[in-house]
């Protein structure tokens, strides 16, 4: 059996999202979205809050296709969460819009509720664990941001 860690890892990762995007799901439903409609509305805010990206600069934020991106913010849309609009610079472009139904997650209950939620995943976790946690996972994601290709087709 190989020492190499990185196998183990790499599957330990993807478990590990299936089981932090099913208890999503279950303290979601309390508003109406599953756990990637919720990522996409998260990453929206996070890094983009004072602008409307395109679909493919969401896509890129979010890590996955532009026609994936496109199938859940029409979902968000319909729900009254986000629009969908044409830029007014290229008409080949969808701009995200988020709407001002964004603010309930700034509500107390719900800052309270992802308070105690992060609080039990992390339940037992030294500080010092945590921060080189968040710092190997960012640094991992900005390595896999720097190995996309170009985005191409139409915005």
């Amino acid at each position: 059996m190989s020492n190499d860690p990185r196998p183990d890892l790499y599957w330990a990762l993807f478990v590990l999202v299936q089981h932090l995007s099913r208890r999503m799901d279950e303290r979601l439903t309390i508003v109406g979205l599953t756990s990637r409609q919720w990522l996409l509305l998260a990453v929206l805010s996070r890094f983009f809050p004072d602008s409307a990206p395109t679909l493919t600069e969401a896509a890129a934020r979010y890590g996955t296709s532009r026609q994936n991106v496109k199938q859940i913010a029409l979902g968000l849309e319909r729900r009254g969460w986000l629009r969908i609009e044409p830029d007014p610079a290229d008409g080949r472009a969808s701009r995200l819009v988020l709407t001002d139904r964004i603010a309930v997650f700034a509500t107390p209950a719900l800052l309270q509720a992802g308070d105690e939620f992060l609080e039990a995943v992390f339940a037992g976790t030294p500080e010092p664990d945590l921060e080189r946690m968040r710092r190997f996972t960012l640094d991992l994601l900005a390595r896999l941001d720097g190995q996309q290709e170009a985005p191409g087709g139409a915005q």
